[in-house]
């Protein structure tokens, strides 16, 4: 996966490469899923009816499949999410104490948060009260300049509504920060939801209508007033669609990426008042702005023309619930749940609101939690034990470039050169975030909420024009997360996830290096993938290729297209392989990294559970993927999501690999033997 600073984290305003890992599982024991707080790798899981050379996902993954069906209040079922309860348990535990006994001022602050999102008592007596404040500075807008500060106080709020404003590094000098206006994340999962014709996308618009009624009867207007401010929003929304880019399209980093000043952008959308949007955020653009998509400003501008302020008023009021929702009354979070959740996803049940008051903590002073979560869940001797393996898989891609057949002595020197400089930060920062200037009221849930997004907005702000903070984590310190980051050119890990079964040091090397090694190959590869391949060793985005060699590239990873284009993803709707290419590209290099490691030293050839270590680091692999996930949450991956399904993750992967069949016996003309396998790296 890989992550960029200052994005939004609403429900289906951010997509972070989604998931860094989505697609994974929980290998349980032979009485049920596991539900301890400790996850193991379990050789229970498999399937022995299966043929592991017919279908290696079904061996490795049909005895887990059975007994860890989809959870009520989830739309799948993985090792990732069973993960992640285990850390909202143990962050829940900080945050219980935090709230009654705190021992320093950021954990009277992270108490005073959660106390104050659990007081539904409290909540549910004020009403819509707190938020009328807000609601009566969007009636009183009466001309554009009005509407322009409005935009950026929702921004500051978490909002992107109408455009994103972020901070992020200069392409092509990525010492520099710089200011980033962007397209909208609307909120439906993607363009085609506003567009397309397909029976269900449209069936999934009506339902988006009906929900925006339902929100603005809520927030008090008539039905006759919903119905109109529903048809405003979905107006706006619908022509702001028609502009964005595609998630397929975006997957090339210079379709959005042009830079120009104030001046220009003027041009592009002289209807929407800049200077005045910019003064409210507290922004001076004497620089370059990356004015991401310039054809969706121009929309932009066509929309201020063409749409009354009535209208605008609407579709801020929607914005402005939108980011208020996980604290105002439980009317709002069911009706939010009812439409995104269980109509969109398929999922039964509401996450209790413990879990939801530890992801609103996690967002806000996700440093504060994750400061006390690393003290107490991470030894260093895991931290050693990691980079150990790194520093083998980084060392099996080094005599994987040196020998490779099909790049020049140029481009190899500029790979290693990459590899070399490519950085490893392990578990947590080495200086934690200050919330000193974040103020948090006890008994002030939608304050607290709405200021915690401002403080981030701001942080984000105060970045441009400054130099990279080159140690800055873009995840949660206790989230399950790993990534890689082009302009920065590093990988991280967290400590959330380095946590069994993703990695356990009491158990054997060939699981540790199915799993945890393959993952690490996976974000190393994604330095050399479809998009990570154009950036140098100093994150600047630059051809270090000779033509030939790109060429050579390019028909490798054609060749993963193909394979993954074949795949079904869910009734009928097949596998993105353009979509998903950087991705297929990381899971087949990171397995290939991690066996080469694995072999490269001596072990054991000793049977554990019946199965040679060969076998048991493919099962790692496999397992580490199986998941159970509803039609709607699988076919809404299967249009934006980067990540092909856990199935082909699986199937796709050893396929491709000799290994794979000399360790399970496999032969020529066995589906898991493909006749033609792709590789890059």
């Amino acid at each position: 996966m890989q992550q960029r600073p200052g994005q939004s984290i609403n429900s289906y305003k951010m997509r972070i490469a989604p998931v860094a890992f989505l697609l994974i599982s929980l290998i349980s024991g032979p009485c049920g899923a596991q539900t301890s707080d400790k996850l193991k790798f379990d050789i229970h899981a498999v399937d022995m009816s299966a043929d592991a050379c017919a279908d290696f996902y079904q061996y490795a993954c049909g005895g887990w499949l059975k007994r860890n069906p989809i959870p009520a209040d989830r739309p799948y079922s993985a090792v990732f999410q069973q993960m992640r309860e285990i850390n909202q348990t143990r962050v829940g535990e900080i945050l219980e104490r935090a709230a009654t006994e705190p021992a320093t001022t950021d954990e009277r602050k992270i108490g005073d948060y959660y106390a104050s999102c659990m007081d539904e008592k409290t909540i549910e007596a004020k009403g819509l009260e707190p938020l009328q404040a807000e609601l009566a500075r969007i009636s009183a807008i009466n001309n554009p300049s009005e509407l322009a500060n409005e935009v950026a106080r929702l921004h500051g709020f978490g909002s992107d509504a109408l455009f994103s404003m972020s901070a992020d590094q200069k392409l092509e000098d990525a010492t520099q920060v710089i200011a980033y206006l962007d397209q909208s994340g609307l909120n439906l999962p993607e363009p085609g939801y506003y567009t397309s014709e397909d029976t269900e996308l449209v069936k999934a618009r009506a339902e988006y209508r009906a929900h925006l009624e339902n929100e603005f009867r809520l927030l008090g207007e008539s039905p006759e007033q919903a119905k109109a401010a529903a048809e405003d929003v979905m107006k706006i929304e619908t022509a702001l669609a028609r502009t964005e880019l595609t998630p397929v399209e975006r997957r090339d980093r210079k379709a959005w990426y042009h830079l120009m000043g104030l001046a220009e952008l003027e041009k592009l959308a002289p209807e929407f008042r800049w200077k005045e949007y910019f003064s409210a955020i507290g922004f001076a653009p004497m620089g370059q702005i990356n004015v991401a998509i310039p054809k969706y400003m121009q929309a932009i501008g066509e929309l201020m023309k063409a749409t009354a302020i009535e209208a605008w008023k609407s579709y801020l009021r929607w914005e402005l619930a939108r980011v208020a929702t996980p604290v105002l009354p439980n009317r709002f979070r069911d009706a939010e749940f009812d439409f995104y959740q269980r109509t969109l996803a398929g999922v039964r049940e509401q996450a209790s609101r413990a879990k939801q008051c530890t992801d609103l903590t996690n967002r806000d002073l996700g440093e504060a939690v994750g400061k006390d979560y690393a003290q107490r869940y991470l030894p260093a001797s895991s931290k050693q034990k990691v980079l150990e393996m790194l520093g083998r898989i980084k060392q099996a891609f080094r005599n994987d470039i040196e020998q490779s057949t099909w790049m020049d002595a140029s481009t190899k020197r500029e790979a290693l050169r990459k590899l070399e400089l490519l950085r490893t930060m392990i578990g947590y920062p080495d200086r934690w975030r200050d919330y000193s200037r974040l103020e948090i009221r006890r008994g002030d849930a939608l304050g607290n909420a709405l200021r915690g997004k401002e403080f981030e907005f701001r942080r984000q702000m105060a970045k441009i024009g400054k130099p990279v903070d080159r140690g800055e984590f873009y995840e949660l310190v206790q989230g399950v997360e790993g990534y890689h980051d082009n302009p920065l050119n590093v990988i991280v890990f967290t400590a959330g996830i380095l946590q069994p079964p993703f990695f356990d040091g009491q158990m054997d090397d060939a699981v540790n290096f199915g799993l945890a090694g393959a993952v690490m190959g996976h974000e190393l590869s994604h330095a050399f993938d479809d998009k990570g391949h154009q950036f140098d060793g100093e994150g600047n985005m630059r051809n270090w290729w000779t033509a030939e060699d790109a060429q050579h590239y390019n028909v490798r990873a054609a060749c993963f297209v193909r394979q993954y284009s074949l795949y079904p993803a869910v009734d009928g709707v097949k596998v993105n392989g353009e979509l998903t290419l950087g991705e297929n590209i990381a899971d087949n290099g990171g397995l290939q990294l991690a066996h080469m490691a694995f072999e490269a030293e001596p072990h054991s050839s000793a049977l554990i559970d019946g199965y040679t270590p060969e076998q048991r680091f493919f099962l790692g692999w496999a397992q580490w993927r199986c998941m159970n996930i509803t039609d709607q949450k699988a076919r809404e991956l299967a249009r934006d999501d980067g990540h092909s399904p856990g199935r082909w993750r699986v199937n796709g992967v050893v396929s491709n690999m000799p290994a794979f069949a000399k360790a399970y016996g496999c032969r020529k003309g066995d589906t898991m033997v493909r006749a033609e396998p792709c590789r890059i790296w």
